[in-house]
């Protein structure tokens, strides 16, 4: 009997073990032969121990206020025996989610275990394992899940966001909003967060105080919360924000016509560096979108009033808790089939293309964020959905897009969502193409969000003057002249209704042509003219030499700009070999003051200075240098002619071309005036100008003659130091910037070049016999590694050594000179790059006025590697 009771009580045991093994808190098997347990805590506390290869530890701790007392009692009981096997081939990869579970790929049912995810490099949720990790793994479950209805939640916690301003975090950091979600809008608390405590006190200060000495009331301005419907002429609230020691007080006013109308006021809440207040009934005063600034006042005079955000405003839409930065800006370029409009928020990105031309739908936009000219990024648009790829491809943001008529074209709309996560600093460079046509055709668009939004061309801008023809009467000589121009232009300023002091710009100087002079009779022109080239930026170039290259920027500060060309005829060499350079200091400050004089009274007259300019005077060895191509001689007067240009009155983008005479009328002077608006990506191009050929075509004796050419390419201007100009103020000398050359010289490996700077004086040389020379020079005349340059000048002019036909001097072969200018419109653009490009090689057919002829090819090439 003791035996079969001692049977009976192991069986009982027995059988409690296995109960207690299948209810309760027991392992669960999770396949692979994997266990997990759970314990869960009163605290809130549940710790997850894993076996198998993977562990997991989970805290959450959750403080309720409050006592609720809920009982539920749930029993769910499901027995399920099922055996999958799934053998991977030996070198397959298999790809786990987040919580550890293999994700499925082509060969895997879902019913299998594993997880359903696309992965996406970059973006995706999921990641892939390195190529030489090899997993053989054999999938068991033993359990096949129950779903469960999601429960029916609704939040009832508050809706709140905050917004800031990027670069302007100096003083206000961020703005927020919080309103209910039960009843949105309803009543809505605004936050302005400060740098810190003592800037808060500053701009969110007590409304007065009491002079102790005096005894009177010192009053303050407050600071001002501005909203408004956007419209010009909507309606416009004011909300006045006032401090105090532990907290403040606001006013909520409506801006009527007359004057301001109370409609509510409330206290503010000062905490830390944060000043907040609640506005009641927010939706029913102010429109679902409302544009909102704050213009913050010191209470200190030694801070200054500031608006916060510096350009545009924040958008509070009350409904849905939401605030954002929001700035706009529209672009477009008349004559051009596309404009744009860019909106941005804290992170998002909107943009508006207005089509006039239903060929631009579908269409591929490019956005270069790295600044190199490529395309970082690549938007594809087409009719309904868009997408925006990195340049290998791969999918980073696609959304909707709206298509409407609008009076100023088919309106395409789209978003794209944390666009500035992918482009941080919120600058790119845009263009955009149908596979057909280029927008902008001749140019990149500048996007800049870091401070607002601002929609530009991606140039630099320069105030460019070309001496385009000069024209002479009479050559002062009783046979051709031998004549030579010097040119200089230089801006001024003066305070309003003064006429003192007056402030100079650089000096900008250039000389022609380079070594000799021009060989003209009366009645002629003295550069070489193409009436095809008079001005238009679409032909290959422009007749004449460069004058003046400032950035518009600083041509803006003037208030005049004044242009000058002066020429003479040198005979017999003089005594005016060092002069030349200190009276055209003297005489290109002088005049211009002698100008403003004439009205008020100013003690410099023109004639002084005109005085100077036929005598000689006033020389110093600078200006010797700079105006050195003056060979030495004691001139005759050519003419003088002065052109002053207002900078700040007239467009200048299409080009200008204006005259000057003489006085005397003998000679006239045509600039050519434009706005010069250079790209920027020509940094990353080289640039080459390159002299050819050289042929000798028809001379003037019969025989064998002596030969020699001078040529020389210039590009921008470059500083040559600081002379004293007028009432001993210092003023910057600028020569152009390249080199001139001479050919030939001799050496020990035979004819070579003597290279010289841009504006030397005489070059030396030797000479080349011969009857019809054909030269091949192939000469580099100027190499840059950044065409990011206002023009390029080139020269040429032949000559022969030995007597000729009017007395005992060198007979000219010919001359040309041409000037490009860099404008985005010269050069040649393609639909997949930003950097623009041009290649081009001319030949001209020149002689000279005692019968010698050459013929001569440049070459220009501006192009990346």
């Amino acid at each position: 009997m003791r035996r079969t009771y001692r049977v009976v009580i192991f069986i009982l045991l027995a059988s409690l073990v296995l109960i207690s093994g299948c209810i309760g808190s027991g392992p669960t098997s999770t396949g692979a032969g994997q266990t997990t347990s759970e314990t869960p805590s009163e605290t809130g506390t549940t710790e997850s121990t894993s076996t198998g290869g993977v562990t997991d530890t989970n805290t959450e701790t959750t403080t309720t206020t409050g006592t609720i007392t809920e009982t539920v009692t749930q029993t769910s009981t499901e027995t399920s025996t099922e055996t999958v096997t799934a053998t991977p081939t030996p070198n397959g990869s298999v790809q786990l989610d987040e919580d550890g579970l293999p994700v499925c790929t082509d060969d895997m049912d879902e019913d299998s275990g594993c997880e359903d995810n696309e992965t996406i490099e970059g973006s995706g949720p999921g990641f892939s394992l390195p190529e030489d990790v090899v997993l053989n793994i054999t999938l068991q479950p033993v359990l096949k899940l129950v779903p469960i209805s999601a429960p029916n939640l609704n939040y009832v916690g508050p809706l709140s966001s905050m917004a800031d301003v990027p670069g302007e975090r100096n003083i206000i950091e961020w703005v927020s909003l919080i309103t209910s979600s039960t009843e949105p809008g309803k009543s809505v608390a605004l936050t302005l967060h400060f740098r810190n405590e003592s800037l808060l006190g500053e701009y969110i200060h007590m409304p007065f105080i009491m002079d102790p000495v005096t005894g009177k009331k010192v009053t303050y301005e407050p600071t001002v919360m501005r909203l408004s419907e956007g419209k010009e002429f909507g309606k416009r609230w004011e909300v006045h924000i006032y401090g105090g020691i532990s907290q403040g007080s606001f006013t909520l006013y409506e801006v009527t016509g007359n004057g301001l109308v109370k409609l509510q006021e409330g206290k503010v809440t000062l905490r830390g560096s944060s000043a907040s207040f609640s506005i009641e009934n927010f939706s029913s005063i102010f429109p679902e979108k409302t544009y909102m600034s704050v213009e913050a006042v010191p209470m200190s005079s030694k801070l200054q009033t500031f608006n916060y955000p510096s350009k545009e405003s924040f958008v509070i839409k009350a409904m849905e808790g939401r605030i954002d930065y929001y700035t706009s800006d529209f672009f477009g370029i008349d004559g051009e089939p596309v404009s744009i409009r860019a909106m941005s928020s804290d992170y998002d990105l909107t943009l508006e293309f207005y089509l006039t031309e239903d060929d631009w739908l579908p269409f591929t936009g490019f956005i270069d964020s790295s600044d190199d000219g490529t395309a970082d990024w690549i938007l594809e648009v087409r009719e309904g959905n868009y997408e925006l790829k990195d340049s290998s491809g791969s999918v980073f943001r696609e959304g909707n897009v709206t298509v409407e008529d609008t009076q100023l074209g088919k309106k395409v709309s789209l978003r794209i969502e944390n666009f500035y996560s992918l482009v941080p600093w919120r600058k790119f460079r845009f263009w955009m193409t149908n596979w057909i046509d280029r927008f902008p055709a001749k140019s990149n668009l500048w996007v800049d969000a870091s401070e607002g939004m601002n929609i530009e061309k991606d140039v630099d801008r320069y105030l460019v003057v070309v001496v385009e023809d000069v024209f002479v009467k009479e050559n002062g000589d009783y046979a051709e002249g031998e004549i030579q121009l010097s040119s200089w232009a230089y801006g001024m300023t003066w305070p309003d209704g003064k006429v003192y002091p007056i402030n100079h710009s650089s000096l900008y100087t250039f000389g022609y042509p380079v070594g000799h002079w021009v060989e003209a009779e009366d009645n002629s022109r003295l550069l070489y003219h193409d009436e095809m080239a008079t001005g238009s930026l679409g032909y290959a170039f422009i007749n004449g030499y460069p004058l003046l290259a400032m950035p518009m920027d600083d041509a803006e500060k003037y208030k005049i700009i004044v242009l000058e060309t002066a020429g003479w005829d040198r005979d017999e060499p003089g005594s005016y070999v060092t002069k030349t350079a200190g009276f055209l200091t003297d005489f290109a400050v002088g005049m211009a003051t002698g100008e403003i004089g004439t009205v008020a009274d100013y003690a410099y007259r023109g004639a002084v200075w005109m005085n100077w300019l036929a005598t000689g005077q006033s020389g110093d060895e600078l200006w010797g240098s700079v105006f050195n191509w003056l060979a030495g001689a004691e001139p005759d007067g050519i003419g003088d002619a002065v052109y002053v240009l207002h900078p700040n009155e007239a467009d200048f983008t299409r080009g200008y071309r204006v005259t000057a005479e003489s006085k005397d009328g003998n000679m006239r002077v045509t600039y050519v005036i434009y706005e010069v608006e250079v790209p920027r990506l020509l940094r990353y191009n080289n640039l080459k100008a390159e002299l050819l050929s050289v042929e000798f075509t028809k001379d003037t004796e019969i025989g064998d003659d002596e030969y020699y050419y001078y040529a020389r390419a210039c590009a921008g201007f470059e500083s040559l130091g600081e002379t004293e100009g007028l009432h001993n103020v210092e003023v910057e000398v600028l020569v152009p910037s390249g080199y001139a050359y001479s050919y030939p010289v001799s050496s020990s490996e035979g004819p070579t070049f003597n290279r010289q700077p841009c504006s030397a004086q005489k070059i030396f040389h030797k000479h080349i016999g011969g009857d019809k020379l054909s030269l091949k020079p192939d000469l580099a005349m100027l190499e840059r590694d950044d065409a990011r340059i206002p023009f390029l000048y080139m020269e040429y002019s032949g000559w022969e050594e030995d007597a000729g036909k009017w007395g005992n001097d060198d007979d000219p072969m010919g001359s040309v000179g041409i000037t490009i200018v860099f404008d985005d419109d010269y050069f040649d653009w393609d639909v997949t790059s930003g950097i623009p490009s041009k290649y081009w090689s001319l030949d001209f057919d020149v002689c000279g006025v005692s019968g010698g002829c050459s013929k001569v090819w440049f070459g220009l090439d501006v192009r990346s590697d």
